[in-house]
C-alpha cells in the first residue's frame, strides 16, 4: 500500500505485515534452497556450454527453470503475507510447467513445437493431453486431474477461503487457515522437485555433468518429506487430546 502526504511530494510503499508461524517458516527455507539449487543448475550449464553445445530441449529445461525460479519468488512473497489463495493460483503455473517439462523430457522431439508455440504466446499442449501421456496409470491420472482442478477451484471459487470480519480494514483480508500457507509451500516445493529432476534428466542426457546438482536437489525433498511427515504427526496428536 501507498502513503503519501497531502501534496504528493514524499510517496512511501507501506508493506503487509509478514505472517508469523515456525512451520510455514520451516517450509519457507527448504524451498528458498531449493530455489537456490535451480540458480545453481542454470549456472551450471553455463560454464559447461562451450563444450557442450544446448539442444532443443535442453534450451526448453532452462527456459522452464528461469520460469520456475521466478513463480516460486512470487508464491514465497504471498505466502509469507499470509495470501494463501493467491499463491494457490501461481501452483497452476508451476503444475503446468511441471508437466511440460517431463513430457519434453521424454520426448525431446516435441521440443520444438513448445519453442514454436512460447513465441506466439500460447500453450503448446492441453493439460489433459499431457496427463495422459506421462500417467498410464488411470489413478495416477485421477490424482493430476484433481490437483489441477482443485487448484483451479480456487482461483474460481475459493474453496480455501473462510468467512471476513467486520469491520474491515484497508490491510485486512479474508483469515487463511495456516496450515493452508503451509500446504502451498509443500506443493510448491514437490512441483519444484519434480520439473528439477526431469530438466535434469534431459540435460544429463545431453552429457551435461549435473550428478552434484542432482545430489543435492535430493536431499532437499527428503528434508522436506520428513517435514510434512513430521506436521502431520504433530497435527494427529493435538487431534487425539
Amino acid at each position: 500500500m501507498v502513503k503519501s502526504d497531502s501534496q504528493f511530494s514524499y510517496v512511501h510503499w507501506k508493506d503487509l505485515k509478514n505472517i508469523e508461524d515456525q512451520t510455514v517458516y520451516s517450509f519457507g527455507m527448504i524451498v528458498q534452497k531449493m530455489r537456490t539449487e535451480i540458480t545453481k543448475l542454470i549456472n551450471t550449464i553455463g560454464e559447461q556450454a562451450s563444450s557442450t553445445p544446448l539442444t532443443q530441449s535442453n534450451f526448453v529445461s532452462l527456459k522452464i527453470l528461469f520460469r520456475l525460479k521466478e513463480c516460486m519468488v512470487s508464491i514465497e512473497l504471498l505466502i509469507s503475507k499470509g495470501l494463501a489463495r493467491d499463491a494457490a493460483v501461481l501452483l497452476t503455473t508451476l503444475m503446468e510447467l511441471r508437466l511440460e517439462m517431463q513430457y519434453v523430457s521424454e520426448n525431446s522431439s516435441s521440443a520444438g513445437d513448445w519453442i514454436t508455440c512460447n513465441r506466439q504466446n500460447k500453450k503448446p499442449w492441453p493439460v489433459d493431453f499431457l496427463i495422459k501421456e506421462l500417467f498410464p496409470n488411470y489413478e495416477d491420472q485421477n490424482t493430476e486431474r484433481s490437483n489441477y482442478k482443485h487448484l483451479l477451484q480456487i482461483k474460481h471459487s475459493d474453496p480455501m477461503g473462510s468467512q471476513p470480519s467486520f469491520p474491515v480494514r484497508d490491510d485486512d483480508f479474508i483469515n487463511t487457515d495456516k496450515n493452508d500457507l503451509a500446504v502451498c509451500l509443500f506443493c510448491e516445493g514437490s512441483e519444484c522437485y519434480r520439473t528439477l529432476i526431469a530438466a535434469s534428466e534431459d540435460l544429463s542426457e545431453s552429457g551435461f555433468n549435473i550428478s552434484k546438482n542432482r545430489k543435492a536437489i535430493e536431499e532437499l525433498n527428503e528434508l522436506k518429506e520428513k517435514m510434512q511427515k513430521l506436521r502431520i504427526s504433530k497435527e494427529n496428536s493435538v487431534q487425539h487430546l
